[in-house]
């Protein structure tokens, strides 16, 4: 791996029913919201859901009322249906207008319940991670638990600092629990007596009638949540369950395990998606078996990248089977003004790198692109969403789709290309010889031409891609097949920092100067 990692999550504000809320957020893709647990907020998960970060998702971990710097909710709407209600209006704060993947810990997994129930159009999927909410048992463990709060309180608090674990965790708890307890003691305390109490049977057994896809993982040393409470949970849901080595935070413990169970997640949410893609095909020139095969193959990262209708488009271009050396290119415009040009064509190395050199020529701004690569067939699909320019008529498109398809002679000129500021890069390997490739610059033309032509000369294949931007930065996501230098690619899209050692020297004595006379010496 070479460059700065990527995947982090940054801190953001915004106001929620006119009140200030805090949360974190990173990422670009399939919407996924995180809800933390009691006494916690979205800081001490950030190991965990830069996992999710890196296999293509947008988090958002909002601090729920009370924690993390959350205004609390009125004591009137302190319940669980009352959180559920802030979260949807927190979507609605942050843009999130397409169902996500919502995962609960704990506390947050009851709100993650409520919600579901409460506002079906919110969440997709749904993932509860040693919740809270399961149906009270009588006798036992579980009910004399729920009776002991001071006792509930006490491992509730305990658990999220995983002993062996490094001060890394612990200090990242640490630095949520203690704020909580001096910001908002009595809603803590408000909010834990919930959390202990909260019964959500009705709504679990509603939303097993609704055929919610709902996974839920326990840790097996939870000392906070007994085995009785996820059996009861699991029965009442309708799902088996999934018990992983760890407390009742184990995810704070195990980020690397978090990563890998929320991958098969993501991979499944891509693939369950995918029955609206294959659905839209009915009636094309593709059987039902040619559409199966091939969504069956593309992979979850373009699955993720546009809406299903988008994706349906660009799948219809690869019906018939290409002849030898033809190259489908197609324009179409979107309704936000701009067009969608989509490129199939026999896979060869560098072949993104020309069609990527066609658009840099033209002065065309790539806003947003997709690919993925059909291994068997040799086949690939290039889709790129592209600024038009005002002088650009409609015969230019006809133009320009002459000219991509004219990448087949391999006779496309490449690209001058200056760097417009300090870029990041990370590569994360995955299965079967891969890696992803996350790359963050600033967002200039020529740009995706500038990677894409790198890796063509590292001999480095892309078999699927995700590009966008986001305040006048770009971040794309690729997955390639090959050995390559992710600090090289780094240095190849930045500008370098001038040194002292190529810096003139009467610059070098000027600033010697100045340091000197402010008393720095």
């Amino acid at each position: 791996m070479g460059g700065t990692s990527q995947g982090h999550l940054t801190p953001h504000a915004t106001d929620v029913d006119g009140r200030p809320a805090t949360y974190s957020a990173g990422g670009h893709g399939f919407p996924v919201v995180f809800l933390h647990g009691w006494g916690l907020a979205d800081h001490s998960y950030k190991r965990a859901l830069k996992r999710l970060v890196i296999q293509g998702c947008r988090v958002y971990a909002p601090a729920l009322p009370g924690f993390g710097g959350t205004a609390a909710l009125p004591s009137g709407d302190r319940e669980l249906g009352g959180f559920a209600s802030w979260v949807d209006a927190f979507m609605d704060a942050v843009g999130i207008d397409s169902p996500a993947l919502v995962i609960g810990h704990s506390f947050g997994g009851g709100v993650a319940i409520r919600l579901a129930h409460d506002f079906p159009h919110r969440v997709r999927y749904l993932v509860l991670l040693n919740s809270v909410g399961a149906p009270q048992q009588r006798g036992g463990v579980f009910e004399a638990l729920n009776r002991s709060g001071w006792l509930w309180a006490l491992r509730a608090m305990r658990d999220p600092l995983p002993i062996g674990d490094g001060l890394q965790v612990l200090r990242a708890a640490v630095e949520d629990l203690i704020p909580n307890v001096v910001r908002h003691p009595r809603a803590l305390v408000e909010v834990g007596r919930l959390a202990r109490r909260a019964d959500l049977g009705f709504e679990l057994i509603e939303l097993a009638k609704r055929d919610l896809p709902v996974l839920v993982l326990w840790g097996d040393q939870d000392r906070v949540l007994p085995v009785g409470a996820f059996e009861a949970l699991c029965r009442a849901i309708g799902s088996e369950g999934t018990v992983v080595s760890g407390n009742h935070s184990w995810l704070l413990a195990d980020p690397d395990s978090f990563g890998e169970v929320m991958s098969n997640v993501v991979d499944v949410a891509a693939r369950q998606e995918s029955t609206e893609l294959a659905q839209l095909l009915v009636g094309t020139s593709m059987t039902e078996a040619e559409v199966a095969s091939y969504v069956s193959r593309a992979a979850p990262l373009w699955l993720m990248s546009e809406p299903m209708p988008a994706l349906a488009g660009d799948l219809a271009l690869c019906h018939p089977p290409l002849a030898p050396n033809e190259i489908r290119a197609v324009a179409r415009e979107c309704d936000d003004g701009c067009f969608r040009l989509t490129i199939v064509a026999h896979d060869r190395p560098g072949l993104l790198a020309d069609t990527t050199a066609v658009l840099a020529a033209e002065k065309l701004s790539v806003l947003r692109a997709s690919a993925t690569t059909w291994v068997d067939e040799s086949l690939a699909m290039h889709s790129l969403v592209v600024e038009a320019p005002d002088d650009f008529l409609p015969d230019s498109w006809d133009i320009l789709a002459k000219r991509l398809r004219s990448v087949a002679r391999r006779d496309v000129a490449g690209f001058l290309f200056e760097p417009g500021g300090r870029a990041r890069v990370s590569s994360t390997p995955q299965t079967m010889g891969r890696s992803l490739l996350s790359v963050s610059a600033p967002d200039q033309i020529g740009l995706l031409w500038a990677i894409c032509d790198w890796l063509a000369g590292q001999e480095v294949t892309i078999e699927a891609m995700r590009v966008g931007s986001v305040d006048d930065m770009a971040h794309d996501e690729f997955i390639v097949r090959g050995a390559f230098d992710a600090a090289g690619l780094e240095r190849r899209l930045s500008v370098e920092a001038p040194t002292l050692q190529s810096a003139p020297l009467h610059l070098v004595s000027a600033a010697v100067g100045a340091l000197r006379r402010i008393g720095l010496r």
